[in-house]
């Protein structure tokens, strides 16, 4: 993907704004009940935002969003899953992409990195409950068996750093041609599924999903990235193919 993007943040989608919310309810209620409330009333304290699970994404540009992480297709997903959302993307990264193949220096965030080079970091801040792989559209100028081994190994090293979490693989698909497979054709995401160490992954398709729909309305001006409704129907299509999979606020 030519357009630059890139975003490294723990994103609590929607959680910063409602635990200030929630603490200063909290405040005017307290001060209410001294004055209004005999001491015996019991009050149900709210559950803690911080209770409900998280799930991370790995990804690139695609997975960064237009504006934001906290608005980004991936975390309007978690949140309609009732999850908490972080997300690490940069633009042109990929299983392959960005890291020994054909690493770079970025001016703003270093030098570049592929997904299971990121791992260990995120690892070090997070213990997500689900983690999200949406890669692969950038990993296109190396062979398909290189594309294979490095998916494989990035679902490992995941499955190694959260062994208890739920591993999800999002079929890498353009919105301007949802139909093509980004040269990962279903032979390769079958025997990708079948393989030991892919045990207990889940592969999605959201994108696919959309095969027989004009998506020209959906794209950004560069043609390529989804434009805000474009996200929207990315979130739709991904939260469908979690929820077929009976993912829910308990992964």
């Amino acid at each position: 993907m030519s357009r630059r993007r890139w975003c490294d943040v723990g994103a609590v989608a929607s959680a910063a704004a409602i635990f200030s919310a929630i603490a200063l309810i909290s405040c005017s209620a307290e001060e209410a009940n001294h004055s209004t409330n005999p001491p015996n009333v019991r009050h149900d304290p709210q559950p803690a935002i911080e209770s409900r699970p998280l799930a991370l994404f790995i990804g690139d540009s695609y997975t960064a969003g237009n504006s934001s992480a906290e608005s980004s297709y991936g975390c309007r997903a978690a949140v309609e899953m009732g999850w908490l959302c972080a997300v690490s993307a940069f633009g042109n990264t990929g299983y392959v992409s960005g890291g020994p193949a054909n690493r770079w220096d970025d001016p703003y965030t270093g030098q570049s990195s592929s997904y299971s080079e990121r791992i260990p970091h995120l690892a070090a801040k997070y213990d997500p409950a689900v983690v999200v792989l949406d890669g692969g559209r950038n990993d296109d100028f190396v062979s398909r068996k290189y594309a294979y081994d490095a998916m494989l190994m990035t679902i490992k090293e995941a499955r190694r750093a959260w062994p208890e979490a739920r591993i999800v693989v999002i079929r890498p698909r353009l919105l301007a041609n949802p139909s093509d497979n980004a040269g990962m054709s279903d032979e390769f995401m079958e025997r990708l599924l079948a393989e030991p160490g892919a045990q207990g992954v889940i592969f999605v398709d959201p994108v696919g999903s959309l095969a027989d729909t004009d998506t020209s309305g959906l794209l950004a001006a560069d043609g390529v990235h989804p434009n805000r409704l474009g996200e929207q129907r990315m979130t739709k299509a991904l939260v469908e193919s979690l929820r077929r999979h009976q993912m829910g606020s308990s992964p």
